[in-house]
């Protein structure tokens, strides 16, 4: 009953929406893009980016504003409007291959997907891990090709809104082993996959709010709510963190690196205390490293710096922090 008038709820339009729109534009997506020739789907990716940098005002003010909080005067305007393109490049492309890799996904990877010497040393280590990376190169890519070369791995993921979408693209994101959970109610399942000696993904550069549990950390100078879930997992279940991603290159490919780790014996001997708001940051500095370095690759059109902590001054913080 409580499904059903949920549903009910929703405007009309939204529902029209969803049905006659969302879902057949879905699948129409994912009946074509993974025919396209890899020349193509690098194309398709910068000209939308570059229709959409033009014609949303709103996106660029967003952007542009967090990149000014990001690197003040240390990169001019150019600059900031020439990474900007990228970056809304980058994200296109993390959509389009997402779909693009779902045909003959394990050829396709090891034809355009390369592990450097950090990602194949870790992956050599079998032992309980939580993975972190962020919305940073191609997030999708980076779990999928764990879960194929090693067996498995299991994610978090929130729900799309529109539920029929969100079970075809759940499909395709549990290629190659991965196993996708929702959010809600994944803590057991994420424990227990660890205490047997598996791996988890999480994307943790995103907001969570202190009302759900978030913690404040310093990202950039400001302080970003976030989730504590990887310091309290890591500390619960006796597992090593490992902070990694994947990055696009000129000539269509990809390139994994895992550039950080926090050893199990490590966050073992820390104060409990103290352990996860000192492994939050610390995961927070290894995001802004990786992000100073290769500033493209990262989503600059999110809102990060939403929530001000308590006492934060109002002037310090963007047009759209609360």
């Amino acid at each position: 009953m409580s499904n059903a008038r949920t549903k009910n709820a929703e405007p009309l339009w939204r529902r029209l929406r969803m049905t006659l729109l969302e879902v057949p534009a879905t699948r129409l997506a994912l009946a074509i893009v993974p025919r396209l020739p890899r020349g193509a789907v690098l194309g398709l990716a910068r000209f939308a980016a570059n229709a959409g940098y033009a014609c949303s005002p709103a996106m660029r003010r967003l952007g542009l504003t967090n990149l000014d909080l990001a690197f003040g005067d240390t990169k001019t305007p150019a600059e900031k409007r020439r990474i900007l393109r990228e970056s809304m490049r980058n994200f296109m492309l993390v959509l389009l291959d997402t779909i693009w890799f779902s045909r003959d996904s394990v050829a396709r990877l090891q034809r355009w997907f390369r592990a450097a010497p950090s990602l194949q040393a870790v992956m050599a280590q079998r032992e309980a891990t939580v993975g972190i990376t962020g919305h940073f190169g191609n997030w999708e890519l980076t779990g999928r090709y764990w879960a194929e070369q090693t067996g498995g791995l299991m994610s978090v993921a929130m729900p799309l809104k529109n539920p029929a979408v969100d079970k075809l693209v759940t499909r395709v994101r549990q290629l190659n082993n991965q196993i996708v959970v929702p959010r809600d109610g994944a803590l057991r399942k994420l424990v227990g996959f660890l205490r047997a000696g598996g791996t988890i993904g999480l994307l943790l550069d995103q907001n969570t709010p202190p009302r759900e549990g978030g913690i404040f950390a310093n990202f950039f100078g400001k302080p970003v709510a976030v989730s504590p879930a990887a310091g309290v997992l890591a500390t619960m279940t006796r597992a090593r963190i490992l902070f990694g991603y994947t990055l696009p290159q000129p000539d269509g490919t990809y390139l994994a690196e895992a550039p950080r780790a926090i050893a199990a014996a490590e966050i073992s001997a820390m104060d409990r205390k103290t352990a996860t708001a000192d492994l939050t940051q610390r995961i927070n500095d290894f995001y802004e490293e990786a992000i100073r370095a290769h500033p493209e690759c990262w989503l600059w059109t999110y809102r990060r710096w939403r929530y001000m902590p308590p006492g934060a001054v109002r002037e310090d913080f963007p047009y759209y922090a609360k």
